[in-house]
């Protein structure tokens, strides 16, 4: 790979650069990207941009300067990458962390498209091109990845190249983000604390390169603001607030995180399982939830409305798990749950979990559901934190890896009613594989 000096003697930016050029940098190799260096622009970006909760006809664009700053983002579609359409501008603050978040909206579905980063004051470059890709409306097959836990000091976290290499639609993170009480010694909890260590892990050019070509739908666990926090917990304000400025989502309340998307047809339920948790020492029962009344409200009318032939539920906890800390801990509101999609005849339900730095087929007889999970992406595996646990797992009789670094590949067919599964490693090795029908 050529260096920083030579990536930047080829390539000048300009206001107008040919479609040629856009496209051999919108399409770099991992880490191209982010080691060109841009020769004319003031002020400058702390890191690439990155795409978030795309829809069929909108996106989010998330960009994080390093001084007050108004920066526009200009679009186009891949078919014309050198006609860009000039977007909206937006003020670069101290009092977000010189974060700010760009939707682009009235997008044409399923088509990938190119953006750059502008000085809105000089019409300087600020960034190379990046890309996303808007969610189809027609029944085609897409693929995506998930996985969670990413910690600082496990930097960097170079599984997200292999991620890239199998080109999802879009990644789904399932919490773990960060890891602001790690260590311990330095926890701090403040607005300053939090965006200090969301800072140190976006520094990590692997992270950076796949989020400026690819789609996140992001939600948090625990680690975001304190291991095994609940509702209660005093700094979960700041946790949140500190969490939008970093991972934009369009949440359906402004006090949480929960939302739901459609991609060609699937649907894609992400559940905070921490704004509105009770007390994990609350002894279970119908009053002690993990969802909270609004949200379980929301999410099962939604869930029942689906037509979709597959349903993903995201949740950043397993269902399936026993610990204190997992939905064991919240049997009863569990049990409200596995009755409702039972009663309701709802079909093709498959939860996607995290948490446990481990992959793990967790699909449940007895409830008669799904569960998949997967992590680390960079950070202490189980098997390497508790040994003993592996020959817990293998009891259980399914699938269990908690070795090494790894993520889930979903590839759908919609039409077909298919849905294939893979975890890898971080050495791009199949893990294990299944399909899945509607």
């Amino acid at each position: 790979m050529p260096n920083d000096i030579d990536i930047e003697r080829k390539i000048r930016f300009s206001d107008a650069i040919s479609r040629r050029q856009f496209l051999r940098l919108a399409t770099a190799a991992p880490l191209a990207l982010a080691n060109v260096r841009l020769a004319h622009a003031v002020p400058s970006l702390a890191f690439l941009p990155a795409a978030f909760d795309a829809t069929h006809d909108s996106v989010l664009i998330w960009v994080r300067g390093d001084e007050a700053a108004r920066v526009r983002v200009d679009f186009g579609n891949d078919a014309a990458p050198a006609q860009l359409t000039t977007g909206p501008s937006v003020a670069l603050t101290k009092d977000t962390d010189y974060c700010a978040t760009i939707p682009l909206n009235q997008l044409a579905p399923g088509r990938t498209w190119i953006y750059r980063i502008v000085d809105a004051d000089s019409g300087k470059l600020l960034s190379e091109p990046a890309r996303f890709r808007t969610a189809p409306t027609g029944a085609e097959p897409f693929t995506f990845a998930f996985s969670a836990d990413m910690e600082e000091s496990y930097q960097p976290f170079k599984i997200f190249d292999v991620i890239d290499s199998k080109q999802p639609d879009f990644f789904l993170h399932l919490g773990d983000i960060i890891y602001a009480d790690h260590p311990k010694k330095s926890f701090r909890p403040s607005v300053s604390h939090y965006r200090s260590k969301h800072a140190a892990n976006r520094k990590d050019l692997h992270l950076q390169n796949f989020s400026a070509r690819y789609v996140t739908y992001a939600i948090w666990d625990d680690h975001e603001t304190e291991d095994n926090c609940n509702s209660l917990n005093p700094h979960m304000e700041d946790a949140l607030k500190v969490f939008k400025e970093y991972w934009p989502c369009k949440a359906v309340d402004a006090a949480a995180l929960y939302r739901q998307f459609t991609w060609a047809g699937i649907d894609l339920f992400i559940l905070d399982t921490r704004r509105f948790r009770s007390q994990q020492q609350m002894p279970d029962g119908s009053d002690k939830t993990m969802l909270g009344t609004a949200q379980k409200s929301w999410f099962k009318d939604r869930l029942k409305a689906s037509t979709a032939p597959f349903k993903f539920i995201i949740t950043s906890v397993p269902f399936h798990g026993g610990g204190t800390d997992t939905w064991g801990s919240y049997a009863a509101e569990r049990g409200e749950l596995v009755r409702f999609i039972r009663d309701e005849k709802i079909s093709g339900t498959i939860f996607l979990t995290g948490d446990y730095h481990l992959v793990r087929d967790w699909t449940n007889a007895k409830t008669g559901l799904r569960e998949y999970m997967a992590g680390p992406i960079a950070s202490f595996t189980q098997y390497e934190h508790e040994p003993k646990a592996r020959a817990r797992y293998e009891k259980a009789g399914t699938f269990h890896y908690g070795d090494g670094y790894n993520f889930g590949l979903w590839r759908i067919d919609p039409a077909a009613g298919k849905a294939r599964l893979e975890f890898i490693d971080a050495g791009g090795k199949t893990l294990f594989q299944t399909e899945l029908s509607a």
